[in-house]
């Protein structure tokens, strides 16, 4: 015979544990639904974070691209102004010896033996003195940095003087290495290729600006040190013997 006791005890037992079970899923279901419900709202943010996000980049890209252009018409009216002005630092269009505002801001053109020696002056043109004016601007004044070789300085301020590839001319051209003896028919603001014999006898480009001793072919020029490094050109002593390309502005 049954044990009805015992069978109503198990029933009832059965019973409170499908109820805990039931419980438990529904639990289980409303935590998974507010899961759902949380993922939701994190996908929605991070799609307005996205939209955000693209939105900055649009305004970076268009600020970028204002501040581009701003940089272009102040290069352009630097070399607008530079050539409607082309004798805004020297005393003279047929012969250059610096004046006072170079001398009062580069203390290594106090070493032009033309200040002290007439005979010393040397003559140039208009293209070459906008080449002094705007090399010194670059170098001295604004401080302008060209990264890259001694060479892409020098094209740099040839071509801000107006004076592209097309509007040069060479008028000495030879190996290096080769004996150089046409010393008179340098002018300043030409741009010269040398032996850097103060530097591991290295080819260098620069600008000449002035002799110092004409005899021992030391000159000042203006170039930049190359190598890739950030810093703007500078004055420099330099001996010219070793002179083998010179390139001159030209209209």
């Amino acid at each position: 015979m049954f044990n009805v006791t015992f069978i109503n005890a198990q029933f009832w037992k059965f019973w409170g544990n499908k109820q805990k079970i039931d419980s438990l899923e529904l639990i289980i279901n409303k935590d998974r639904k507010s899961f759902k419900k949380e993922v939701a709202q994190v996908y929605l943010s991070l799609k307005i974070l996205q939209n955000k996000t693209d939105s900055l980049s649009y305004d970076l890209i268009s600020t970028q691209q204002t501040l581009d252009s701003l940089a272009f018409k102040l290069i352009d009216k630097s070399i607008s102004d530079t050539l409607s002005t082309p004798k805004k630092l020297v005393d003279s269009k047929s012969i250059f010896c610096p004046d006072k505002n170079f001398l009062a801001e580069s203390e290594k053109l106090k070493n032009c033996c033309c200040l002290n020696d007439e005979s010393c002056l040397s003559e140039t043109t208009d293209n070459g003195l906008r080449v002094i004016n705007e090399g010194h601007r670059m170098a001295i004044k604004s401080r302008s940095i060209v990264k890259g070789s001694c060479w892409d300085f020098v094209d740099r301020v040839f071509t801000r003087s107006g004076f592209n590839r097309t509007n040069r001319e060479t008028i000495y051209s030879n190996k290096k290495g080769t004996k150089f003896s046409q010393f008179d028919i340098l002018q300043p603001g030409d741009w010269v290729y040398h032996v850097n014999y103060s530097f591991h006898n290295v080819e260098h480009s620069a600008i000449f600006i002035c002799w110092k001793d004409f005899k021992k072919r030391i000159a000042i020029t203006l170039s930049y040190a190359g190598q890739n490094k950030s810093v703007p050109g500078k004055y420099g002593l330099y001996d010219l013997s070793g002179i083998y390309n010179i390139i001159r502005p030209k209209n």
